[in-house]
């Protein structure tokens, strides 16, 4: 009973869905179809004008009417043919009852109504569900009973219910296929996760067995070599102290990278660097032996997502002078304007050859990736006097 209920509100209330044609003659439907009601309606004009008596004097009213009424489904039935239907079944009583046509036929209506009517019904079986297709059916069949005449009822029947019936199969299949379309792209989306889940895992797998392994043995034999090596001076002492401690950080936040790699439903929720933090960067590099020219500008704001690329962009600029320019100055100058952010490492010389222009490893390449990924841009290169330079440009806006 609430399927029935359902179809016959729908048949009275129901809007018609909305139409998003994606080809140009699917946007110029509506003109079509405005063309094609007014052209109706001038047809129905001149069919009633010749076919129902005194129709230019007493009746030109009723005939102008019934003419609107005719052509206004053809009109509407592209975008909104439940309307289309509703004004059609309510023009075919108004016609029948307001003129009466004169030339001798099996039913009161004229020939653009005839013709009309499947296609307005082929349109509603195919746009809506089958419980208001089913009321349709049964308000189209009403007309065919009370209008037609009986040798004429039992064709005219099957021919509807034949539209009917094509119109709800081609709607089945489109939903289908959509149904198909919609399930293979969630497998697809499903193979693409488990491949990276696959990907995450395997690099998890070989940072725990080979880089964290190695990260290990370093802590521990920092740890241990005052206890095996006899005579260590003190300040050598500390050093190794220091390098465990370090070693042992960094097997910490290793271990964290770990865990997000294997479980990507755990979000990251550790508080991320930020540029007030840069000072602490500077003092453990110069802890390590670096000597660094850095004057911390007070009170620059910038968005948090800057402020990390900055930190991890001098990070890496000092890990990388570090390793490629040992003993060698470093200056590191940062400051902003209005709409940017400028952040500047530079290694003096080591007397050695300059390193070739454009070539780096992956930290090159992960300082170039975070300044792009907040619409900025990094140059990284051996400068005239032999030096090296990270110049980076962060925009402070959108990106």
């Amino acid at each position: 009973m609430g399927w029935i209920a359902r179809g016959l509100w729908g048949l009275i209330a129901a809007k018609d869905p909305a139409v998003h044609p994606r080809t140009r003659l699917g946007r110029s439907l509506p003109l079509i179809g405005a063309i094609g009601g007014l052209l109706s309606g001038l047809l129905a004009f001149q069919y009633y004008n010749g076919n129902v008596p005194e129709a230019g004097s007493r009746h030109w009213m009723q005939v102008i009417t019934c003419s609107v009424l005719v052509g206004a489904p053809i009109g509407l039935v592209a975008t909104r043919p439940l309307l289309a239907w509703r004004l059609a079944f309510l023009s075919a009583i108004y016609t029948s009852l307001a003129l009466q046509i004169q030339q001798g036929t099996p039913w009161p209506f004229q020939p653009v109504q005839i013709l009309s009517y499947p296609l307005i019904l082929a349109v509603v079986a195919i746009r809506h569900p089958r419980a208001i297709v089913v009321w349709v059916g049964v308000s189209a069949f009403l007309l065919v009973v009370v209008y037609v005449n009986p040798a004429n009822v039992a064709g005219l029947l099957l021919l509807v219910l034949a539209i009917l019936v094509i119109g709800d199969q081609i709607r089945r299949r489109r939903e289908v296929q959509r149904e198909l379309a919609a399930e293979a792209e969630r497998t697809e989306i499903a193979q693409a996760r488990r491949t990276v889940a696959e990907e995450r895992n395997r690099i998890a797998r070989e940072m725990h067995d080979i880089v964290a392994h190695h990260m290990s043995l370093i802590a521990v034999r920092a740890e241990t070599a005052v206890y095996r090596i006899e005579g260590v001076p003190p300040a050598v002492a500390e050093e190794l102290q220091a390098i465990a401690g370090t070693s042992r950080e960094a097997l910490t936040e290793m271990r964290r990278l770990l865990g997000v790699l294997r479980d990507d439903s755990v979000p990251l929720t550790e508080p991320q660097p930020t540029m007030d933090e840069l000072s602490g960067l500077v003092r453990e590099a110069r802890a390590a032996g670096v000597q660094i020219e850095y004057s911390p500008a007070p009170g620059i704001e910038v968005p948090p997502g800057v402020g990390l690329a900055a930190y991890r962009i001098v990070q890496e600029a000092l890990s990388n002078a570090r390793r490629h320019a040992a003993g060698a100055p470093v200056a590191i100058v940062i400051f902003r304007d209005k709409e940017e952010l400028r952040v500047f490492v530079r290694n003096e010389p080591t007397g050695g050859p300059p390193a070739p222009e454009g070539k780096g490893g992956h930290g090159l390449i992960g300082m170039q990736e975070r300044a792009a990924a907040i619409g900025g841009t990094l140059r990284a290169g051996p400068a005239a006097d032999g030096g090296y330079e990270v110049v980076a440009t962060l925009p402070l806006g959108e990106a």
